[in-house]
């Protein structure tokens, strides 16, 4: 299973029209683009798309309500005055505003605008949203292995004082997230899973069985689900598929054939073309 692909060919063990499970990154840097023509030949073979949640649901009203602290909290009142005015320093170096823009955010999503801040703003979509395009243009059906309110409601499960902890060491230790973001796109494209499992893994120090495991089962028990009536492309993010509790492992558990696709025409560089 320690196989580089980022592409995986699952079939019944009882035979049936092949299906596929693809790892992406959540980010416009062209880089994590190398894979996109050998998805969207696979995927224009399958009968159904997905991504984490379908993007056809996404509620803004809902999202910007969730990604908001509680009414009256706000993120100077959890942050010492040190991580206080390194957050203003790199919100406005990174993403030029102060950090008082942010401080009524939850704190994992500002972590994570300061954790991409380090990549490339290339691409009009990131590349699950591209592939959703694409799908949507062949006119395929399309559906989430998780809905939008599971990601809601494990955003939820996460408790403020895990979020600040890790935001106060991403604050701290930010010169090494930037080489740690350029080592994972460096991974993603060479198809290594196992380091970008483990990558998620430091990632989610603390929130591990929230954000990954629980979410692999839900999303492999989904996945198994769909394949009943039809082959389908699905893609979530490249640290769901390894280890011993990824995806892959668990659909192999549950009695699929699982194989690595490794196309010679996988590239690092921008794609040529972008649905």
């Amino acid at each position: 299973m320690a196989k580089n692909s980022l592409l995986w060919r699952i079939t019944p063990a009882g035979g049936g029209p092949a299906s596929y499970l693809f790892g992406t990154m959540h980010v416009r840097d062209y880089r994590a683009f190398g894979w996109l023509q050998v998805a969207q030949h696979f995927l224009a073979q399958c009968e159904t798309f997905a991504t984490e949640f379908d993007f056809s649901e996404t509620d803004e009203t809902a999202l910007a309500a969730a990604l908001q602290l509680p009414e009256g909290k706000t993120l100077d009142h959890f942050l010492k005055p040190g991580a206080w005015k390194n957050l203003d320093f790199y919100c406005r170096k990174k993403l030029g505003m102060p950090a008082d823009a942010m401080r009524a955010q939850h704190p994992m999503t500002v972590s994570t605008a300061l954790s991409t801040a380090f990549l490339a703003d290339e691409s009009a979509h990131s590349l699950d949203e591209t592939l959703w395009h694409y799908a949507r243009s062949l006119g395929k059906p399309t559906t989430g292995v998780e809905s939008f309110a599971d990601q809601l409601n494990t955003l939820h499960k996460i408790s403020l004082k895990q979020q600040i902890k890790s935001l106060t060491w991403l604050l701290k230790n930010y010169k090494r997230q930037k080489s740690r973001m350029h080592k994972m796109i460096r991974w993603y494209a060479a198809g290594d899973i196992q380091k970008l499992y483990k990558s998620a893994q430091k990632d989610t120090k603390g929130m591990r069985r929230v954000l990954l495991y629980e979410r692999n089962v839900l999303m492999a028990r989904r996945f198994a689900e769909i394949t009943q009536t039809g082959s389908l492309f699905c893609a979530v993010g490249a640290g769901h598929l390894g280890g011993q509790k990824g995806m892959l492992r668990l659909l192999k558990k549950a009695g699929f054939k699982v194989k690595p696709v490794r196309p010679a025409l996988a590239s690092s560089h921008a794609p040529a073309l972008e649905a």
